[in-house]
């Protein structure tokens, strides 16, 4: 337990880290944030990430902003995406609001990260770079994924081409998962998601190359290789040994599309006010984010189970769906029948 005058140290100066730091800092407590990197944002180069919109009635910039961020970042509100089956069956769907927002990041201006890190020292935030602390120095935890449980293997890439996003559901390019295309303001950023196979991810990758190529007569211009890694972890305690575990450090990324910037950003502030206002971590995170997390786990069971034919057909159900947005928050929020298979997913999982 800290006192008023305690400093407060993060380790990680990702979203999480930063998140918790803005608000500490905000309330007029000394906090260090430690970095191993030079900078913010030097895990990525550039490359899409987008904050979901789905999982909650509330749009996740009016949670920003409740939360005491600025959302001054580079940011784009996505209101159609177009979806492929492995026959190449296409089906559009439009969003009555945003469905992702995509943002970039890396340390670069206008990405996410640089935006927060800008945000935290405006708060007096010291930040601390090409220093690493062990975890037992910390007080928050915001290091990041500790082992790969998915990993997303893409390009990022220059373009004049231009299109909403695109998703493919095809289990011979990304097998239980999804490829994607991403294009915005002359860049652009395809992968293939993976829960397995990783030593093949190149060979997927290329097989997602060429099926974009096909369906689309893609200009891409000094194309870069890169990989994400999510862990993804459905814990008792996120409070242990007197540190706070937020972030990918906690594990805290949809098990079934992999997002993670939503509960990065809301477990960071979790953090900070359980640290404020003395208020019980885990309980905080059981109301909140836990619940979801549940829910991403048997959404990942149930889709693991689908193949090619059944995403087929659950594309094909889709057309009938007028309010898709709508649709998705009640797959995040509906319980019972997500309990009752939980035990099942926990057992595929190992969770």
């Amino acid at each position: 337990m800290t006192t008023r005058d305690d400093e407060i140290k993060i380790l990680g100066a990702g979203p999480a880290g930063l998140s918790a730091a803005i608000t500490l800092a905000s309330r007029g407590r000394r906090v260090t944030v430690y970095e191993k990197n030079p900078d913010c944002g030097m895990r990525f180069r550039g490359d899409f990430q987008a904050f979901e919109n789905w999982s909650s009635p509330t749009d996740i910039f009016d949670t920003l902003h409740s939360l005491g961020i600025a959302t001054d970042f580079w940011h784009n509100p996505i209101l159609k995406a177009q979806f492929f089956d492995y026959k190449r069956n296409e089906r559009t769907l439009h969003f009555e609001r945003p469905a992702l927002y995509l943002i970039r990041r890396g340390a670069l201006p206008g990405s996410l990260d640089i935006s927060l890190k800008q945000q935290a020292q405006s708060h007096g935030v010291n930040l601390v770079f090409n220093t690493k602390i062990a975890e037992d120095e910390a007080d928050i935890v915001a290091g990041g994924p500790t082992r790969a449980d998915g990993i997303v293997r893409g390009i990022t890439f220059q373009t004049t081409f231009s299109h909403e996003p695109v998703m493919i559901l095809d289990d011979t390019i990304a097998p239980k998962s999804f490829a994607y295309l991403l294009i915005s303001d002359g860049r652009g950023c395809l992968g293939t998601g993976l829960t397995k196979h990783f030593n093949r991810a190149d060979d997927y990758l290329d097989r997602t190359i060429q099926a974009f190529t096909d369906l689309y007569h893609l200009d891409i211009q000094n194309p870069k290789r890169y990989t994400g890694y999510g862990n993804f972890t459905l814990k008792t305690r996120y409070y242990k040994n007197g540190r706070y575990y937020v972030g990918e450090a906690a594990g805290l990324q949809d098990y079934l599309f992999a997002f993670g910037l939503r509960q990065a950003i809301v477990s960071g502030n979790l953090a900070a006010t359980s640290i404020l206002d003395g208020k019980d971590f885990d309980g905080l995170m059981n109301q909140t984010l836990v619940p979801q997390l549940r829910i991403s786990l048997v959404n990942r069971f149930l889709f693991s189970m689908l193949g090619n034919n059944g995403y087929s057909r659950a594309l094909e159900r889709g057309k009938r769906i007028t309010n898709p947005l709508r649709q998705m928050n009640k797959i995040y929020n509906t319980r019972v029948l997500h309990k009752a298979l939980l035990p099942l997913a926990r057992l595929a999982y190992r969770k």
